[in-house]
């Protein structure tokens, strides 16, 4: 067992049958805490096993490296996400409520967006005529409505709501729950669902059928929690039913001065009102901060009065503030701060070398990022956007053949992926969606003389996808015959054009093994279905060649850390948001300054400008972050 604080002992040793909440802040060793109350749990039984969810593939992966130390927990842990938990679910006994057994999760908005489309236009509605229209500023206000329409169904889903609750939220819209009930059909229809149904009918099944809620109860006597502060309704019901009344063991682990997802309808209640009703647990705090320097526990702590304490053996530290003239001046001092800290090679409170790996840049979003992304590419200094989990889509040809192919192999039915892959390829959809050999009836419909590029290339991809194995694909031999074919194309090709593609081409189908390397790697899976959805839900698809360093929006930084942190763009309206108007709004824009400032362990850079240069072209005076002021 690692080293615990008398604090933390106190939680990883209670007793193991008793509900636990742990308000942990940041740097507390909430993960330290939870990875070792899930060591002693094995540790103390010969035989319970335990769940320990979490929000993000990457957490998971902590935990699992963390206990791998372990031999038990090899057998009587699993380590997930709470998406993919009910994924598993829902792929094991899915078939009782009627889902499809070639279940597609639809993971792009918009997939989505066409799936909605397509349920207006099979209600009788000109959705085409409406959205065709010149002007653009109308374009736009329609697209909005109909995005509005999603953003719905999501929030109808994610905090579980009736047909009467719904009428009432989104009061003034007669139809929503026609609407909704609709573009539900309409996925079903198409072999699918989207990403917010995999908890709803994960609950469902736990919720309605005891003989499948009791395997797992039966199973599991432990569960464990992190980020406990970003529940919304949908996960902790799932989290509820799940437990039921025989697990008498929950620990949720979070801190409610870190719950920034409101947008996701996450919400602190349910760490810190409901889970109390509910589960009466035992509970905990943590405050004591491990990670960070006393300079920026103490910003912190402005941020967040008494949120964090400090360690005794904390370093001292540094915190600079910066007023720039302008956006680009701003840019110039980051990166000359950037060369600065590089020339210095080491100091006394930075372990190893200072390298850019040891740098994050944050902004409250990306488009902030625009004049020192300029900047860094000037100097020749690396660096990446951090993104999410999901995929991102192909740009060649070839990738989107085999990404859309791969989809529609899987479920036939999957018209959006099937309307998408004939267009490019040139061929006439199919009258029926779903015919046997579907993508070999394809590949000999492509002409030859037609102006797809490399069309013997694609045809002899469509009958190859169709010849794979779902169960026991031999992705290895398969990848090895398209990169033997694409170095041959780029080896006789005489095309800039075309080498540009191949290049592409090559590089995405390295991505596509790379991803099946790692998903036989973690053990997932055999299939391609479980390939497929390990990518849907991100458990593959962790960052491949980032190297430089990291610019990151708050959000995408959530549970990592750095020893040295920027953090740019600190203007009114844009930190906290323009859009944020209410109290709870300008809260969970305090929460996540807090969030920004605590990922720093040593330094921390604080920047302005004084004036931006809008996207339309106007120079426009700023105001200083009010969170700014507070920290000062």
């Amino acid at each position: 067992m690692m080293t615990l604080s008398p604090n933390q002992e106190l939680v990883v040793k209670s007793e193991l049958d008793k509900n636990i909440q742990v308000l942990a802040s940041a740097g507390s060793g909430k993960t330290r805490v939870l990875t070792e109350r899930v060591r002693y749990i094995l540790e103390q039984t010969k035989k319970d096993r335990v769940i320990a969810l979490t929000f993000t593939n990457k957490a998971a992966e902590e935990m699992v490296e963390r206990l791998s130390d372990s031999e038990e927990a090899v057998s009587r842990t699993w380590i997930s996400t709470i998406h993919s938990l009910s994924q598993s679910i829902i792929e094991q006994y899915g078939h009782t409520i009627g889902l499809p057994s070639e279940l597609n999760i639809y993971d792009r908005d918009k997939d989505r967006m066409e799936i909605f489309l397509q349920s207006l236009r099979d209600d009788g509605i000109n959705i085409d005529d409406y959205l065709d229209v010149s002007d653009s500023r109308e374009h736009r206000n329609r697209q909005t409505i109909m995005q509005k329409y999603m953003d719905a169904f999501s929030t109808i889903k994610r905090e579980f709501l009736t047909e009467d609750e719904a009428l009432i939220k989104f009061a003034g819209q007669e139809r929503i729950w026609k609407i909704y009930q609709d573009y539900q059909s309409a996925l079903l229809n198409s072999g699918g669902i989207d990403y917010d149904d995999i908890l709803f009918y994960g609950h469902q099944l736990l919720l309605n059928y005891d003989w499948i809620s009791n395997i797992y109860r039966t199973k599991y006597k432990h569960v464990c929690v992190d980020e406990a502060q970003d529940l919304n309704r949908a996960q902790y019901e799932f989290i509820k039913v799940f437990c039921g009344q025989s697990i008498k063991s929950l620990l949720m682990v979070g801190d409610p001065n870190q719950m920034i997802y409101g947008f996701n309808s996450s919400s602190s209640d349910f760490l810190c009102d409901e889970f109390i009703r509910d589960f009466k647990p035992l509970k905990f705090e943590l405050k004591e901060n491990y990670r960070s320097t006393k300079s920026i526990i103490n910003v912190a702590n402005k941020l967040k009065p008494n949120s964090q304490e400090e360690h005794s053996a904390a370093l001292v530290g540094g915190v600079t503030f910066n007023a720039l003239e302008d956006e680009y001046v701003e840019a110039q001092l980051i990166t000359s701060q950037i060369k600065f800290l590089l020339e210095m090679k080491t100091h006394a409170e930075i372990e190893g070398d200072i390298s850019l790996d040891h740098m994050v840049v944050i902004a409250r979003n990306r488009f902030v990022f625009s004049a020192l992304e300029e900047k860094l590419s000037n100097e020749n200094i690396k660096y990446f956007l951090k993104k999410g989990e999901r995929l991102a889509e192909p740009n060649s040809l070839f990738g989107k053949v085999l990404d859309y192919g791969l989809r529609v192999k899987l479920t036939p039915k999957d018209w959006v992926d099937g309307k998408k892959l004939c267009k490019l390829l040139k061929i006439s959809p199919p009258n029926n969606w779903g015919e046997e050999k579907q993508l070999y009836n394809w590949s000999i419909n492509i002409d030859s003389n037609s102006d797809v590029q490399f069309p013997e290339l694609q045809s002899t991809l469509l009958k190859e996808l169709e010849e794979l194995d779902n169960e026991e694909p031999k992705i290895r031999k398969f990848v090895a015959k398209f990169d033997e074919k694409l170095k041959a194309l780029a080896s006789i090709s005489i095309n800039d054009k075309e080498k540009l593609e191949l290049e592409m081409s090559i590089s995405e189908l390295n991505d596509f093994k790379e991803l099946w390397l790692r998903f036989k790697k973690k053990g997932i899976g055999d299939s391609l279905k479980a390939f497929r959805n390990a990518m849907a839900l991100g458990q593959i698809t962790e960052s491949m060649n980032n190297t430089g360093i990291t610019l990151s929006t708050v959000h995408t930084m959530k549970g990592l850390e750095k020893d040295i942190v920027f953090l740019m763009g600190m203007c009114e309206g844009v930190f906290p948001d323009y859009r944020a108007n209410s109290n709870s709004e300008i809260s969970e824009e305090r929460n996540s300054a807090f969030v920004a400032v605590t990922r720093a362990k040593r330094w921390l850079y604080i920047s302005h400008p004084e004036k931006r240069t809008m996207p339309w072209g106007d120079v426009k005076w700023q105001q200083v972050s009010r969170f700014v002021k507070e920290m000062q």
